[in-house]
């Protein structure tokens, strides 16, 4: 796996070791009824398997949801750290990922839960 990127590695609760790299990040319009968000994507490979990409999306409506709670906005680094929260969720819960492609959703349900390790409030 020489790309030029460097891979970094997830020990998943389903005993799976995962590589992956963040690949980039675009506002998005999910037409699956999540609305306006942002898709952050990472590459991901898996059990000597060619790598793959994933998607996260994090919501608006998330956004707004931590902003009335919290009284303040969500940086991009922290904005960054909820989707890879999200990533890991999905390694630990997922063993077929590539099926999750555009399931792995940070919205108004998930948002604090997924961000309450980070101790950021």
């Amino acid at each position: 796996m020489k790309t030029g990127r460097r891979y970094k590695t997830y020990a998943a609760e389903t005993g799976v070791s995962y590589q992956y790299f963040f690949e980039g990040r675009r506002g998005v319009v999910r037409p699956e009824g999540q609305g306006a968000g942002t898709d952050f994507t990472f590459v991901v490979a898996a059990n000597q398997r060619p790598p793959f990409t994933l998607r996260v999306f994090v919501s608006d409506r998330a956004l707004a949801a931590w902003r009335e709670a919290h009284q303040r906005d969500l940086g991009s680094n922290e904005l960054y750290a909820a989707a890879k929260m999200r990533l890991y969720r999905a390694f630990d819960e997922h063993e077929d990922l590539i099926a999750e492609r555009l399931n792995l959703v940070v919205d108004e349900a998930n948002v604090e839960e997924l961000l309450e390790t980070l101790d950021l409030a």
